[in-house]
């Protein structure tokens, strides 16, 4: 049986799906590198010459930021996405310890090199006060200049 009308050769494909999948590409593109770098605050932090210690594993940790300010002051801490005025360091406290709690096993410490140690020493203090005794790992600039 004959077929009527004109033959076609030209093969259409449907764009529709590829350009949904870029998309989704993009999107989770986006939202994982925003989940990476969640914890870090950037700070100028020291470099030691002549380091022993390893980069650390990243297993569950809390990270604490010291935000620094002009003249070796602080401005506020950040911890877990939370930001905590310097004078609520029972808060610090609270955070640290619900973290601990929740399966966290280290705590990491970032302070700018300009920040006075007088400031890092009252925020260890306050980790301390969580009642038991958690790995503290302050966290230095590795990289050689």
């Amino acid at each position: 049986m004959a077929r009527r009308g004109n033959p076609s050769s030209t093969i259409n494909a449907n764009m529709t799906p590829m350009i949904d999948v870029t998309f989704l590409l993009i999107v989770f593109f986006v939202v994982v590198s925003q989940i990476v770098d969640r914890d870090a605050v950037s700070m100028d932090l020291p470099a030691p010459e002549h380091a022993v210690a390893s980069i650390a594993e990243l297993e569950k940790r809390v990270v604490v930021n010291i935000v620094p300010k002009e003249g070796g002051l602080v401005a506020g801490i950040v911890v877990g996405g939370h930001e905590i005025a310097w004078e609520a360091l029972d808060e610090l406290t609270a955070i640290v310890s619900t973290r601990l709690q929740g399966g966290a096993k280290e705590v990491h410490l970032r302070a700018d090199r300009a920040t006075k140690y007088r400031y890092i020493h009252q925020v260890i203090e306050a980790i301390r006060e969580v009642g038991t005794t958690p790995r503290l790992q302050l966290v230095i600039d590795g990289e050689k200049p």
